[in-house]
């Protein structure tokens, strides 16, 4: 496994291990109402307004993002640590906070890494996997905690178990980015030259790419809510035991592993947009049928549009902007996308989340339900796809082989 992999691995695998159980670990251990979990994963998210613009930005200039991604897994393991430990509501919530501002840099500037890399070795006449068949690597990564919390929680005993795992693999990942290969520093900014930051948004808020952000920032406020109170929901409403939630959660990542490998061959049939499209339909009929019919086995067979999902959300949009960026702004307008539509989109979902969880679960599989919907109609009938610049130097209509041939 190359080191690259191998990051996306490790620093998915940190992700792996909390976030199916820990809205679980919150309520049934830290004993917090819906809303109080609401307003923990909203705080969470705080730091992405600002840290991966930031972030980002000095890996856009003549910062090492390999050093910025080492400092930022230590952190995060230090936090999770402490969290362990933690027996107050107002430490807890402020340890979520540095959590979040340790951790919500890292992909997208593993993104960018990615694709700085690409170009890099474009431009020397070397070949780099395409992101789909690296970003495979996290999806792998995210399903082997789950696969060990299984054998460490006992039935009926404590989640807490989830922090330590966390901190295993943050040790790791921190150790991992040592193997990265180095990269060209960026260049140093001329006298009248915009920022990078700036360059990206300038981008976002395009007339090419503000319906796609636009929809992406509706479909995460849905999706925050979503996978925060989801366990819950499994938990409370189906009566699923904690230890069987990250196994039924990680069937759909398992299913996720095919489609990710399979996404060029996917893309070259149904382009991106089409990919979205699909995609943000399976997850409206997901949370519906959750919603309908709350039972064990519709919260298995509805794991199946999961990998159709995740391309749609997270693949798919990252390299939609990657077809936008420069090379000055290539790690920028990832930084600037989490920013404002994961950001500010996010913690609007996580407190809305808690406001209506309160009041009805199965209320909120409605709304988000809704809101996804929503987006897809945007995508459908505002967004028009932007072509990649490959695709147009070559001539060529075929958007699946123009992004292979990229890589």
């Amino acid at each position: 496994m190359s080191p690259l992999r191998r990051q996306f691995f490790l620093s998915y695998a940190v992700i792996g291990s909390v976030m199916p159980l820990m809205s679980v670990f919150l309520w049934r251990e830290g004993g917090l109402s819906f809303r109080q979990i609401g307003l923990t994963m909203a705080l969470t998210n705080v730091p992405m307004v600002l840290m991966p613009a930031l972030i980002t930005f000095f890996a856009d200039r003549r910062t090492d993002p390999r050093r910025i991604l080492a400092g930022a897994f230590m952190v995060s393991g230090m936090v999770l640590s402490m969290l362990y430990v933690s027996k107050s509501l107002a430490l807890t919530l402020a340890l979520f906070v540095f959590h979040g501002l340790a951790f919500v840099a890292m992909l997208p500037l593993q993104d960018g890494f990615y694709f700085s890399l690409v170009e890099h070795r474009r431009r020397s006449g070397l070949a780099t996997p395409p992101y789909p068949r690296v970003r495979v690597f996290g999806t792998v990564g995210f399903i082997l905690p789950s696969v060990i919390l299984f054998f460490l929680i006992r039935p009926g005993g404590s989640v807490k178990v989830i922090l330590p795992c966390a901190v295993a693999f943050c040790l790791l990942s921190l150790a991992n980015t040592f193997t990265l290969p180095r990269l060209p520093a960026g260049a140093a900014r001329n006298v009248g030259e915009p920022l990078p930051t700036l360059e990206a948004l300038r981008k976002l808020v395009s007339p090419e790419a503000r319906w796609l952000c636009l929809a992406l920032g509706l479909s995460y406020i849905a999706m925050v809510s979503y996978y925060t109170f989801m366990p819950i929901y499994f938990r409370g409403v189906i009566g699923v035991e904690e230890r069987h939630i990250g196994l039924i959660i990680n069937l759909g990542v398992l299913i996720e592993i095919g489609f990710t490998v399979f996404m060029p061959a996917i893309q070259q049939r149904l382009r991106l947009k089409g990919i979205m499209v699909v995609g943000m339909l399976g997850t409206v009929l997901r949370m519906a049928l959750l919603a309908a019919c709350p039972t064990i086995w519709t919260a298995i067979l509805t794991q199946v549009v999961h990998g159709m999902e995740v391309l749609a959300l997270f693949i798919a949009p990252v390299m939609f902007l990657n077809r936008l960026a420069g090379d000055r702004f290539r790690n920028s307008i990832q930084g600037v996308f989490t920013m404002i539509f994961g950001g500010l989109f996010r913690v609007a979902g996580s407190l809305s989340a808690g406001w209506i969880a309160e009041r009805s679960l199965t209320g909120l599989l409605v709304w988000t339900s809704a809101l996804v919907f929503a987006a897809m109609l945007v995508i459908l009938f505002l967004f028009k796809r932007i072509p990649d610049p490959r695709e147009l130097e070559s001539g060529g209509d075929g958007e699946g082989n123009a992004e292979g041939a990229a890589a």
